[in-house]
């Protein structure tokens, strides 16, 4: 069935959500007390684990050459989020400490700060404005470039 990238990305969400619901209920299921029931087979749930298995691995392949000339983008977005959180974590506090000295005095610790509060603001709209960018033209290729994937899930 021919699907386009953006449709594969999600199908890829579920799949690989299907995969680890399988494996969670072969992981509860399989040692039960003999007076209590299955609310699965173990042994057909593990089936359906190795099914989806490679059925995910075909489409992350799929789905990977599709986007080779894609790449660059797809690395910048990921750096792009990642300076943004990074400058998230940039102190920006530029008080005084006091520190106490004997029993009565304090001494006064100013903090400095190179990079401005109103300056990672600044960075971090101009960022954002890149990734937005970014994102847009891969929401444009996902959505024009098409592969050719079957689900085992059963969705079109």
């Amino acid at each position: 069935m021919m699907m386009t990238l953006a449709q594969a990305l999600k199908e890829k969400n579920r799949l690989t959500g299907e995969l680890s619901k399988c494996w969670s209920m072969v992981a509860r299921e399989n040692s039960k007390r003999e007076d209590s029931a299955r609310v699965v087979d173990v042994e057909d749930t593990y089936g359906k684990t190795q099914l989806y298995r490679d059925k995910l691995i075909e489409l992350k392949t799929k789905i990977g050459l599709a986007n080779g000339g894609n790449l660059e983008r797809i690395y910048r977005l990921e750096e792009c989020k990642n300076e943004l959180k990074r400058l998230n974590e940039v102190h920006t506090d530029d008080t005084s400490d006091f520190q106490p000295i004997g029993n009565s005095s304090y001494k006064e610790f100013k903090r400095t700060v190179v990079i401005t509060a109103a300056q990672i603001y600044e960075m971090k709209q101009r960022i954002q404005q890149q990734c937005n960018e970014i994102q847009d033209e891969l929401d444009e290729y996902n959505a024009a470039t098409k592969i050719d994937f079957d689900s085992p899930l059963g969705r079109k």
